[in-house]
């Protein structure tokens, strides 16, 4: 008699395994292409942050090109304030750009969402 329970609470388990694996296909589409989605754009957001700290870090280097050669400090200084606002027309714009990348991410995984799942089959 026992081992007719092990059988039947086996086979409850195993049913219960299948239909939770079937019902859990449309939600486990749904995050592949999520993190599809957020993985490349996570790659693109990765790729402009680098190529803005790059051409920061060019920009500050010549500031300092510029510095050796000024003659005074009225020279320095107007050096270093075309600096300061270049950099901060730089800034602004990146992170108008970054926050633009964000959106369109978050967006397309409401895309995602109101397209519902591709199942393979």
């Amino acid at each position: 008699m026992p081992d007719d329970v092990k059988t039947a609470e086996e086979t409850g388990a195993a049913a219960w395994t299948k239909a939770w694996g079937a019902d859990f296909a449309p939600t486990y589409a749904i995050n592949h292409r999520m993190f599809e989605c957020w993985a490349r754009g996570m790659a693109r957001l990765s790729h402009d942050v680098a190529q803005f700290m790059q051409s920061r870090l060019l920009e500050e280097s010549m500031l300092w090109e510029k510095l050796v050669t000024c003659r005074d400090l009225a020279d320095a200084f107007d050096c270093e304030s075309r600096f300061v606002v270049k950099a901060s027309t730089d800034y602004s714009e990146a992170a108008q750009r970054f926050s633009r990348l964000l959106y369109e991410v978050a967006n397309s995984y409401g895309s995602v969402m109101r397209t519902g799942p591709k199942l393979d089959g």
